[in-house]
């Protein structure tokens, strides 16, 4: 394990956060919010990535330009996350880098997510994300 795969798993058990570990540099964190949506947490020397997956944008997805507006409006709730799109995927992003990271940046990124993605959630339900893909994204 590499030395800033050691620092974060220290951050992990340090926050109190549930997660488990997918494999050296992967972990899946286990957020405590309403939705109990988890979060991949990466580490790619020298940024340590954070993606919350949270559905697919296919082409019945009505009144795209109304979607993205609402996402762009959404990131300004965020000090530390922005929402993406990666292919067909909404994701829900943060990066922070590996060198002199410290606990309180990094639960700085994780009380961002916490406490703004129901609210968020909530406002882009109207859109009906697939959370179940029938195609690569």
């Amino acid at each position: 394990m590499s030395t800033s795969a050691d620092t974060v798993e220290s951050l992990l058990f340090r926050s109190g956060a549930l997660f488990d570990q997918l494999d050296p540099t992967t972990w899946i964190l286990h957020l405590e919010n309403r939705h109990r949506s988890r979060v991949v947490v990466k580490v790619e020397d020298p940024i340590l990535l954070f993606s919350l997956p949270l559905g697919f944008l296919d082409d019945s997805v009505a009144e795209r330009e109304r979607l993205y507006r609402t996402l762009l409006e959404l990131n300004a709730d965020f000090m530390h996350n922005a929402y993406a799109i990666e292919g067909a995927r909404l994701v829900l992003s943060g990066a922070l880098q590996t060198e002199n990271l410290d606990a309180n940046e990094f639960q700085a990124i994780i009380d961002d997510l916490t406490m703004t993605l129901d609210d968020h959630l909530d406002k882009l339900a109207d859109w009906k994300l697939d959370t179940s893909p029938t195609t690569e994204a």
